[in-house]
């Protein structure tokens, strides 16, 4: 079965021209990540709270130590993946360039400033670019800094 064009994909500026391709690879890979990274946040929450509540409940029915104590290591593992990979953050972080990038292309389809002269393709490519590079930068940014953040201690 053929997927449904999805709405950017019927845009056209006031000329009749088509979304520039490059536009549209952006925008479809955009939201391919907006939905990998919300379904591998809820998934990850998901099961770390399941078996983060599964722990007092083997513990009361009589599971033995070994059970318990494999369970809080996967609670601990998943807590690592979590701070790993931290689709929430790429999910948000997605989400904002996407709208971004379909703001930009519904401004674009309508002809308004700063779409409204000769090289009004080039211009909407070069700003979804920019937003583009902008995420990227934020991923660097949110990475280095994470990493380069001294470990605090806890109060006593």
């Amino acid at each position: 079965m053929a997927e449904q064009p999805v709405w950017w994909q019927r845009l056209t500026s006031p000329g009749g021209v088509p979304l520039p391709l490059s536009v549209q690879e952006r925008l479809g890979w955009y939201s391919r990540q907006v939905r990998r990274q919300r379904i591998m946040n809820y998934t990850l929450e998901g099961v770390t709270v399941v078996v983060a509540a599964s722990i007092p409940a083997a513990a009361a029915l009589g599971a033995p130590t070994a059970v318990t104590a494999v369970l809080g290591a996967l609670v601990a593992v998943l807590a690592g993946l979590r701070q790993l990979v931290r689709p929430g953050e790429s999910w948000i972080r997605a989400s904002a360039t996407l709208v971004a990038m379909q703001r930009e292309a519904v401004v674009w389809s309508a002809g308004a400033a700063p779409y409204d002269a000769d090289r009004a393709e080039t211009i909407l490519v070069e700003n979804v670019e920019s937003l583009v590079a902008a995420e990227t930068s934020q991923w660097a940014e949110q990475r280095t800094v994470r990493r380069s953040e001294p470990e605090q201690q806890p109060v006593s």
